[in-house]
């Protein structure tokens, strides 16, 4: 067993699942065997009674992927598939609009990286299960599941074992991700996974807890509107006075989720102003009005967001992308080379999620702070709207740790291109000009802060 495990780190395909290998895939120009890495796809079982299967894509490093990081990349949601992560922001491809072919991206992170795009909760895009109930989820199954996913995919990648190893994501993720790491510590510390190379955690625009995930918190909401001139100053005054906002940058323990009657209807007051074309994920971009993935959206969320009982009923959430994605993963060769069952795909996933706004996220933040050395960078695009900065900046600013660098800006091509802050065990960077979804929004800065950062925690 001594040469085997040897021969696994020795040549880094060889231990992988070669059933789930992609030698094949329509569209890529010149064909898989062009690339100068290596592809994975399939279903990890992680419960064989009830037949649960997680679809995920693992791409190689361009680098060195014996050596270099492994990342796992979550999309949020709830529900929505990580393959958006993969084909709109920072995967090695970008579907083309005859939804059949694919570029090649200059700006993908597999190029120092390893990656694994997982599709979860179940029900989520490739990943299914036999038992209906398995598509009723919550955050705390969502996290269960998520890392009996990680431990069985390390299983079947042994020779990754030993690799740093860093959880990220962003939106819904920034609830997924400190959960699942939480649980990854856990197994750490118990001496179940004293193997695993647990570095770091890095999301970007992240829900955190009711109080600062996007429009729940009325007070960053209104007030990221009103920074952008979208709403007038006489009604966002209105509604700061009603509401009692004046201690929301003094007092770290209010409550601003449950607003009262009077507070709701200076709210609801402000909101009348909004256009009826705005993409809340970034209140600059053209919104598509028409566009069949942004329709599919906007349905979505207008189920469970809490400010969709505000916004115009026509509001889109969702920038122009997806539907060349959609067509590309629908068709029958593609999803044969992925190695899937027939499925009709689409980027929002058949669940029942039960959510939990009252579930803060922030005391596993403290306790990664106090109980390891991880590195751990939030990340936010500045014309989000549906996260706000300034909501963001808040909650970090509440886990009342020193600061070691204070507020600088950080460049790109010597322009500025945003602002960070390194916290004792915490950074916080801004994204100039970036929405919801910095590296679809800015590619080459979405590139730029995350290679510096990966980067750095390999010196």
């Amino acid at each position: 067993s001594t040469c085997f495990v040897l021969f696994c780190f020795i040549a880094v395909a060889v231990c992988a699942p070669q059933d789930q290998l992609i030698t094949s895939l329509p569209g890529v120009p010149g064909g898989v065997q062009s690339l100068n890495f290596s592809m994975y796809s399939g279903y990890v079982n992680i419960n064989q009674e009830r037949n649960t299967n997680f679809f995920y894509w693992f791409v190689e490093s361009q680098n060195d992927p014996a050596n270099d990081p492994v990342l796992i990349w979550l999309n949020g949601g709830p529900g929505a598939s990580s393959l958006m992560g993969f084909f709109t922001e920072h995967g090695p491809f970008r579907p083309n609009p005859d939804g059949k072919t694919l570029s090649l991206y200059e700006y993908s992170w597999n190029r120092i990286a390893n990656i694994i795009y997982l599709e979860a909760p179940i029900g989520v895009g490739f990943s299914y299960s036999d038992d209906k109930l398995e598509y009723v989820t919550n955050d705390n199954k969502t996290a269960i599941q998520n890392y009996e996913f990680l431990l069985n995919w390390f299983d079947m990648f042994p020779e990754y074992k030993t690799n740093d190893f860093y959880i990220t994501g962003e939106s819904y993720g920034g609830k997924y991700c400190p959960e699942l790491a939480s649980l990854v510590l856990d197994g750490i510390q118990n001496g179940t996974t004293p193997w695993l190379n647990m570095k770091g955690v890095m999301v970007g625009n992240p829900g955190t807890e009711s109080d600062w995930y996007g429009a729940p918190n009325e007070y960053a909401y209104l007030t990221m509107l009103y920074e952008h001139m979208i709403i007038p100053q006489s009604a966002y005054v209105n509604a700061y006075n009603t509401c009692g906002w004046s201690d929301f940058l003094s007092n770290c323990d209010g409550d601003y989720t449950s607003p009262s009657r009077q507070c709701k209807t200076a709210i609801i007051e402000a909101l009348t102003y909004l256009p009826h074309e705005l993409d809340a994920y970034d209140i600059y971009a053209p919104v598509c009005v028409d566009n069949p993935a942004a329709a599919q959206w906007t349905k979505y969320v207008s189920s469970w967001h809490p400010m969709s009982r505000y916004m115009p009923d026509n509001t889109t959430f969702y920038p122009c992308i997806d539907d060349y994605m959609t067509s590309y993963l629908n068709q029958a060769e593609v999803q044969t080379a992925l190695h899937v069952n027939p499925t009709d795909w689409a980027y929002i996933g058949t669940i029942a999620y039960i959510h939990e706004y009252k579930y803060s996220v922030v005391p596993l933040w403290k306790r990664f702070i106090s109980q390891t050395d991880w590195r751990i960078l939030i990340f936010s695009g500045d014309v989000d709207s549906a996260v706000p900065t300034v909501g963001t900046q808040r909650w970090i600013e509440c886990l009342g740790q020193p600061v070691i660098n204070k507020w600088r800006p950080w460049y790109y091509n010597d322009q500025t291109a945003g602002l960070i802050v390194d916290y004792q065990g915490i950074s916080f960077q801004t994204i100039k000009g970036a929405g919801h979804m910095v590296p679809y929004y800015l590619p080459a800065q979405g590139y730029a802060f995350y290679e510096t950062w990966l980067q750095a925690g390999s010196q």
